[in-house]
């Protein structure tokens, strides 16, 4: 355990540069100040500079120092500050036989400009007010020459997909340094307003060409518009059927623009291998996967996958492995039906050794999913029906064997029905937007079930952006099951990706049972559940690879009664953690501390650092 945390550490600090050397009578620049700044922070203007990459190595060259006195000029003028003067001085003193050099520059501001916007020559099917929506500068407002920047491509997007594909703008930014006004001046000259023409595909043929023309956000003699064929470029590419796709719009013509898209096809067949760690306190896990997949040329819309995912759980015993074996075999169906409509057809084998059972038995889903009139929200309904066999009962008590359903095979069949809204700006690490889904299964015995069972489990994720790096993220989780629940939907919580304070699966209900042969109290699990957190995440740099550290409010309840479930009764964690990215991976390292409900009992965590502190491995965000 040591050796992995010293591990970590290596990575996340890296090595350290040796500081230079300097030979007596070197000249070496030691340090670059700025003064009279207010407007721009010292660290935003520093790192830019040509001289800051010579710092603490050699003397600084004069016509470096006059360029980035105009660099440093060149920030003010960008914020309005016409008035702005830079001079640059050079301060020397000796250190051990060599002179250091100390470059300092004075900045006056003056006065900053305020915005005045000015838009001339606008189409009539592009109003004054909707112009002004996407030019994000207020008049009277501080001048930004970013904003003013950006402005431009967003008001030639807008008047394009008003129907004017050669539309030409000349924007200039006019100071008026008597007044202290910044006028940005747009002027639009449209052209000819066209509708899209011809529509050809080059590249496929067949069903993958109908798919195209279904995801097309555009037809034929409807006005012309760049948005839609960006929208449409990314549709295509999310069919996952094509390594490049170019949608080619003609705009030679003066009124009817034909689109020509050119795709090609990407990789028929795929074979995917990997394996994980995974560590906390209680137990160890190592993970493999093998797996291929296969697109016929005949049939270019489906899918056929198997995979095969074997993993060796280890906790007091390393001679003695849990196993958790599963044999999949899945085929997906692109376009069922209708354009966007996914189905999908999976049939698995499960070998399955858990803390108060071991398990196995074949698995069947089916179901179809569809974007909801937007892209960003997504729509599920299907069936699933698996018959488990239960063997290596590691309960002592036959009341809770039998309370658990594990006396005898359980036959469960249920309908499932899921909705997600994914407004996240990205998927791998987000940084701003929310993801919202709700996940509810009916057992019952139209679906082939002995039990009858309703499950709903409701999440929310938020991300929000503190300043230009740092993330705050957020995260809220309700469980909950009635009726005659199946012992393998029941609640577990507390692992890398839960409550911290607790090892994987440790915040539990237990039942008394034996472990390696050995009294124990054994999780499993509750019908009840709720977790939540807030995370801070903040990277510090980059040495080596880039890495940053997080902090975080873990909490979370899991209950075998769902009446018993207390959102003002949580267990509490707080914690801290590091991480770095290497070769595309996050991968990170946590220690959380539990701060209520502390004392030992039947679930507290079994840790080598004291009751209530727990270390977690983990890759990716926690959520």
């Amino acid at each position: 355990m040591r050796f992995l945390v010293l591990v970590w550490l290596v990575l996340a600090i890296g090595c350290r540069a040796q500081p230079r050397v300097h030979k007596p009578g070197d000249e070496w620049l030691s340090a670059i100040k700025v003064e009279g700044n207010r407007a721009i922070d010292r660290d935003d203007l520093v790192p830019k500079l040509a001289l800051y990459r010579v710092l603490d190595k050699r003397a600084l060259d004069p016509y470096q120092l006059s360029i980035d006195t105009e660099r440093i000029r060149a920030a003010y003028l960008r914020l309005g500050y016409f008035e702005v003067e830079v001079v640059a001085r050079i301060e020397t003193r000796p250190v051990k036989g060599t002179t250091a050099q100390t470059v300092i520059f004075k900045v006056v501001e003056g006065r900053r400009s305020t915005t005045q916007v000015e838009i001339r020559g606008l189409p009539p099917e592009v109003s004054q007010d909707s112009a002004r929506e996407v030019v994000v500068l207020a008049d009277g407002a501080p001048f930004d020459y970013t904003a003013y920047d950006l402005a431009k491509q967003s008001l030639l997007t807008l008047i394009e997909d008003a129907g004017y594909p050669h539309v030409q703008l000349q924007a200039a930014v006019l100071a008026d340094r008597a007044r202290g006004v910044a006028t940005a001046r747009f002027e639009v000259e449209p052209g000819s307003r066209a509708t899209f023409g011809a529509i050809s595909i080059t590249g496929t043929e067949g069903p993958l060409a109908d798919a195209i023309l279904g995801r097309l956000t555009f037809q034929t003699g409807e006005p012309y518009s760049a948005s839609a064929i960006a929208a449409s470029q990314r549709a295509l590419y999310d069919l996952g059927r094509f390594s490049t796709v170019r949608l080619e719009p003609d705009r030679s013509g003066s009124d009817v623009v034909a689109v020509r898209i050119a795709v090609t096809l990407g990789k028929l067949r795929e074979l995917r291998y990997g394996f994980g760690l995974g560590y906390d306190p209680v137990t160890a896990e190592v993970r493999g996967r093998i797996g291929v997949s296969l697109i016929p040329r005949s049939h270019p819309l489906w899918t056929l996958a198997a995979d095969l995912r074997p993993a060796l759980s280890f906790s007091h015993d390393i001679d003695d492995p849990r196993i958790k074996l599963r044999a999949l075999g899945s085929a997906h169906r692109l376009d069922l039906f209708a354009p966007n409509v996914r189905g999908e057809l999976e049939a698995s084998a499960d070998f399955l050794t858990l803390e108060a059972y071991r398990t196995y038995g074949p698995r069947f889903r089916a179901g179809i999913s569809s974007p909801l009139g937007v892209p960003w929200l997504l729509g599920r309904v299907g069936w699933l029906f698996e018959y488990l066999v239960f063997d290596e009962i590691h309960l002592t008590d036959p009341v809770d064997i039998e309370a658990l359903n594990l006396d005898r095979n359980q036959r469960r069949g249920a309908f499932e029905v899921s909705l997600e809204a994914d407004l996240r700006d990205n998927r791998i690490e987000p940084h701003f937007g929310l993801l919202a889904s709700l996940r509810a299964m009916q057992g019952t015995a139209v679906a082939g079930s002995a039990m009858t069972y309703t499950q709903v489990t409701p999440e929310l994720r938020l991300y929000a952006p503190i300043g230009k790096r740092i993330v705050l993220a957020g995260r809220a989780r309700l469980g909950l099951l009635f009726g005659d629940v199946p012992v393998t939907e029941r609640y577990y919580s507390g692992g890398a990706s839960n409550q911290r304070g607790f090892p994987d699966r440790r915040l539990s209900p237990t039942r008394p049972g034996t472990d390696r042969g050995e009294p124990a109290f054994v999780v499993v699990g509750g019908t009840g559940l709720i977790e939540t957190g807030l995370e801070l995440r903040v990277p510090l740099g980059t040495v080596v690879v880039p890495f940053g550290t997080q902090l975080f409010l873990d909490g979370g309840d899991v209950v075998a009664k769902r009446a018993d479930l207390d959102p003002f009764g949580l267990h509490w964690a707080v914690g801290a953690g590091l991480y770095a990215q290497v070769a595309g991976l996050k991968l990170r390292i946590d220690m959380g501390y539990r701060i209520n409900r502390t004392g030992a009992g039947e679930r507290s965590p079994d840790t080598v650092f004291g009751q209530n502190l727990t270390l977690h491995f983990g890759v990716g965000e926690t959520y």
